[in-house]
């Protein structure tokens, strides 16, 4: 199995009784790597009406609360196997008989497309998307955000509002994010946008190192022991990789 997957699932929300969708496109590989399906750990029973599975992607109807859960797509051949990433499920209850519906029939079948974000000098991201479907216009948006590198973090909701863009302060510089946009209303969301990655770029520490202190060696012979601590963190502007010592004194410098 070469590379990684070429399309994985992402979170979905749905209402019972409606189809939901989760799409997968595995890593190419000789022979052609089968697909399967597991919930919560499990592998999918597939067999039945409820579920089928066309070209990797997993359709469930009709969608159940049961259904909720953290779905992995599943790559295997005689190489060996592989796992995407964790895309979670969220089946919500029908509006009860006779209630007028807080959501647009529709939601579900949106479709929004999130350009390419920019990043702004104070360490923030501007993004902008737009409705690829002809439909009603949704309650509002919610972009969906996250650290990738260094490290992965849970995703944080940014309320946009009706607006079709949106600007996410305070992220971090040096770090790698991960953006999308899905819709809502009346309490329902709808299907995510396509991905963004960007990188927010760094700038030199705001703060020299602190704590600095310099010590005589043991060992007595001639050796002096520099030690500080880093700056403090609001000032790193980016991920810091290293120091460099200099320093004055009889005989010569460093």
């Amino acid at each position: 199995l070469r590379d990684n997957f070429r399309l994985q699932p992402g979170d979905l929300v749905a209402t019972a009784g409606q189809a939901l969708e989760l799409d997968c496109v595995p890593p190419s590989g000789h022979p052609e790597p089968r697909v399967t399906w597991k919930k919560d750990g499990v592998t999918l029973d597939l067999t039945g009406d409820r579920y089928v599975v066309t070209n990797g992607k997993l359709r469930v109807a009709p969608a159940r609360r049961s259904d909720s859960g953290l779905y992995v797509c599943v790559a295997a051949n005689a190489a060996g196997e592989r796992e995407s990433r964790g895309a979670h499920v969220s089946v919500l209850d029908r509006l009860p008989t006779g209630r007028r519906e807080a959501a647009p029939r529709d939601l579900l079948a949106m479709r929004l497309h999130l350009d390419n974000g920019t990043a702004l000098p104070a360490a923030a991201v501007q993004l902008r998307w737009r409705m690829l479907t002809p439909a009603l216009a949704p309650e509002g948006y919610v972009v969906l955000y996250r650290c990738l590198l260094p490290a992965s973090t849970s995703w944080v909701q940014h309320d946009a509002g009706r607006e079709l863009s949106a600007v996410i302060p305070a992220l971090r510089r040096g770090y790698k994010y991960e953006f999308k946009v899905r819709p809502y209303a009346g309490g329902t969301q709808g299907l995510d946008s396509n991905i963004r990655h960007l990188w927010i770029p760094e700038e030199v520490p705001s703060a020299a190192p602190q704590h600095v202190t310099v010590g005589q060696a043991e060992m007595g012979n001639g050796t002096v022991v520099v030690s500080w601590e880093p700056p403090p963190p609001e000032a790193h502007n980016g991920i810091i990789q290293g120091y460099k010592v200099w320093g004055d004194g009889v005989g010569g410098g460093w």
